[in-house]
């Protein structure tokens, strides 16, 4: 009987609140309702303010060498930075330029030790163990390690599952690019007109080039043209999930 009162009792307060001001009884639900609503509307903001971000990685295969030193300098001339995928053999002979890509702020990957196809997929094992190499090298010259990679020629379509899984399970990332300026081939004109013409309706971009002399000739004019276009340019972060063929993640 006590239990029944009191549950009336209840009831007639409520009643009682909701009679001298309605809006009392549904504040709370009015509030948490619109936070979701708010909170909505201004993830969906971020997301387009992300979205609509234009990125580029300039990343620079093949070094270090001769060249890299006047890479550095035009970098340096518009305050970006560059991720550099390093050959064992060229890091070997180049270990200051090593040492002053790292000093410098920029990024430093792997490219392995032979930069051969026949001997880099002789065994399902056998580019990993070359990144090994490559790093320990890398350790060897700056006290740091890299879990960035890039296979010579690409991930697809020389590398085998096995392959591309073993460096996986290695903790290596792998990462490919969306934007191939052929300068090993062009000249520094075309270099540029390659990036112009492949870069159009891409936020993201993963730009190739290498360390040769037509491709200094043209970088000051591709940074140039790309800050121009509204892209942040920015190197690759080793946390961050790689971008390759074998994930069909690169934008094109």
């Amino acid at each position: 009987m006590k239990v029944k009162k009191s549950k009336v009792l209840i009831i007639l307060i409520i009643t009682t609140i909701v009679l001298i001001n309605p809006n009392s009884f549904y504040c709370n639900a009015y509030y948490v309702k619109n936070k979701i609503i708010i909170n909505s509307q201004e993830a969906e903001i971020k997301n387009k303010l992300y979205n609509s971000k234009k990125v580029a990685y300039i990343t620079i295969d093949d070094g270090p060498s001769k060249y890299t030193d006047d890479i550095l300098e035009i970098l340096d001339k518009h305050k970006v930075k560059g991720t550099f995928f390093l050959i064992d053999r060229n890091m070997n002979i180049y270990p200051d330029k090593v040492k002053k890509i790292v000093e410098s702020g920029n990024v430093v990957g792997l490219h392995s030790v032979s930069h051969d196809i026949h001997k880099l997929y002789k065994t399902s094992i056998s580019a990993k163990e070359e990144f090994d190499i490559n790093n320990q090298t890398f350790y060897k010259i700056t006290g740091k390690y890299s879990n960035l990679v890039r296979l010579p020629y690409g991930s697809k379509p020389y590398a085998c599952k096995e392959t591309y899984n073993n460096l996986v399970s290695a903790g290596y990332k792998v990462w490919d690019w969306n934007i191939d300026t052929e300068d090993w081939k062009s000249s520094s004109s075309e270099i540029v007109e390659n990036t112009i013409t492949y870069s159009k309706n891409k936020n993201e971009i993963i730009v190739l080039i290498h360390e040769k002399k037509q491709t200094v000739e043209a970088l000051d004019s591709l940074i140039s043209y790309l800050i121009k276009e509204g892209y942040d340019i920015i190197p690759i972060n080793e946390d961050q999930n790689p971008k390759n063929f074998w994930l069909k993640n690169l934008y094109k």
